[in-house]
């Protein structure tokens, strides 16, 4: 079969337009008192099962190590202890909902324990602009969630997903699961969007990206006002760049090509979900194979792994697995990574650190490592700018190889620059090959970097050319912002022959414009 170029159909449009349990001393960080460190990441999905050992608070690495210090009370409303969190009076209601949870049995079968509840989950109430209704979980590291729907939806039919295979799970389970997250330190607050509709959909980010306490916010799906491309202007995207100045980061998955093949990718740039400058785009890569997917949505900023993935997906017990992946792997994984970094780079900062405000994500006594001494840490302040860079620079460039999806191969490599649309500062494998590998990897191409204990990866030499016709080109269809690669008076880089990906990417871009819809 012959391999799709990543000019259909982006370059149609373009050309037409003219470690689970304790940390390892390599992981330590200082220590302070309180739960001031804590990260918070919201997941916006379909469906939970929070029975699943990934979500029990006694199973969090803070719970298992011998430091008292960031024990969090989870048995307690996070309105009393988590800094930032709302006054349960700022809600419609705020009620906990007491699960029957097995912490000892391994055998636990998910649906039976969930059976067990029935009547609580009946009393659920649906969420809707007019009015939240929040439940919390004690016992579970779910400070909060929220099932979103239109007004008269009736009680008892969202968050919990009996069905095993519920898209939410997974997306949860590699975000911040204790056995299979990449950030198995954080809370979770999930936003299902099982009964809602678009427009509702929009509505339940734009409340999340509201609120300041949430540090993080990752996104699985996309919308589309056409069948084969996500051409979409449905998004606020003045409210997403005012929560991305704050410090707030949201994700988004680029999709996995039409029809979720990864054969005929789709564009990413003309989506108001995945295109502008300040959204982070996550595609997929084969890490295993040092590959990526050309059949994946592009451009993105970033890549995840995009199969085979250690979830609870499709899990039975509290302590099961399966196998996740697309975009949807992709996203929650680089959205813990992140949030891991927050997380440590908290703790490491001596004294009160939880702040969201003015770019600015913790704050403290800072410190850098005698390796770079001018790291991100070193002020005691750090931005969500730059945690977003030194995630983006940490990641790991493909060898510019792609995988067939439909054959299963691996074929010849990319040409030039054009993995850059695929993946774009490249990949992270997280957990792909186990605990060990991760912590790694988290250690020696991000934390270490960041906190001054490792020398920061090189980068390829036509990288940044690449990134700043990227930031332009978004830019120009959705607005200005002073935190991309491109600030107002830089000058685009040239069409360039050993660029050829580049300069049709720059070419194209010239005619495109916000679409009216």
């Amino acid at each position: 079969m012959q391999h799709r170029r990543w000019l259909h159909p982006i370059g149609a449009l373009l050309l037409a337009a003219g470690v689970i349990g304790p940390l390892r001393a390599a992981d330590a960080a200082p220590t302070q008192t309180g739960p001031d460190d804590a990260v918070v990441i919201a997941v916006i999905d379909f469906g939970i099962s929070p029975y699943h050992w990934d979500y029990l608070a006694s199973k969090m690495p803070q719970a298992k190590n011998k430091d008292r210090s960031d024990d969090l009370p989870l048995n307690r409303p996070p309105t009393t202890w988590l800094p930032g969190f709302p006054k349960a009076s700022k809600f419609a209601s705020f009620k906990r909902l007491d699960l029957t949870l097995s912490e000892n049995d391994d055998s636990a079968v998910l649906a039976d324990l969930s059976k067990a509840d029935d009547a609580k989950w009946q009393t659920v109430q649906p969420s809707n602009v007019k009015e939240q209704h929040v439940y919390w979980m004690p016992g579970t590291k779910i400070i909060g969630a929220m099932a979103w729907g239109p007004e008269d939806t009736e009680r008892g039919t969202m968050i919990r997903n009996t069905a095993q295979n519920a898209h939410g799970t997974g997306s949860n389970s590699v975000s911040v699961g204790n056995t299979y997250g990449t950030c198995p330190e954080c809370l979770l607050f999930f936003i299902d969007l099982n009964s809602a509709s678009k427009a509702e959909g929009e509505a339940a980010i734009d409340w999340a990206m509201k609120q300041p306490w949430i540090d993080a916010i990752t996104n699985s799906y996309g919308y589309s006002a056409a069948e084969r491309d996500r051409l979409y202007a449905g998004s606020s995207t003045d409210l997403q760049r005012t929560a991305t100045e704050r410090g707030q980061t949201v994700l988004f998955s680029a999709g996995n090509g039409h029809g979720s093949l990864f054969a005929v990718p789709n564009q990413t740039l003309m989506s108001s979900q995945e295109g502008p400058d300040w959204i982070v785009t996550v595609g997929a890569t084969d890490p295993a194979k040092n590959q990526n997917y050309p059949g994946s949505g592009k451009p993105a900023d970033i890549a995840g792994v995009g199969s085979g993935y250690l979830s609870a997906y499709n899990a039975k017990t509290v302590t099961g697995s399966g196998r996740f992946g697309g975009t949807s792997n992709a996203t929650p994984t680089i959205a813990g990574t992140y949030g891991r970094a927050l997380y440590m780079s908290r703790r490491h900062l001596a004294g009160p650190s939880r702040v969201q405000a003015g770019g600015v994500v913790a704050r403290g006594r800072g410190s850098c490592g005698k390796v770079r001494r001018d790291c991100e840490l070193r002020d005691g302040v750090l931005t969500s700018a730059e945690l977003r860079n030194r995630l983006f620079t940490g990641a790991t460039p493909s060898n510019g190889g792609f995988v067939d999806p439909l054959l299963g191969v691996a074929s010849v490599p990319q040409t030039a620059d054009e993995r850059y649309l695929s993946e774009g500062h490249g990949g992270y494998r997280a957990k792909l090959k186990g605990d060990e590998e991760w912590l790694a990897e988290f250690n020696s191409r991000l934390w270490g970097p960041l906190s001054g204990t490792a020398v920061a990866p090189p980068r390829p030499a036509d990288e940044r050319d690449w990134m700043l016709v990227d930031s332009w080109c978004r830019q120009k269809i959705w607005g200005t912002w002073d935190g991309g690669y491109f600030k107002k008076g830089d000058t685009v880089p040239a069409n360039s022959p050993t660029s050829p990906a580049r300069s049709t990417y720059r070419q194209g871009c010239e005619n495109l414009r916000r679409p009216p819809y």
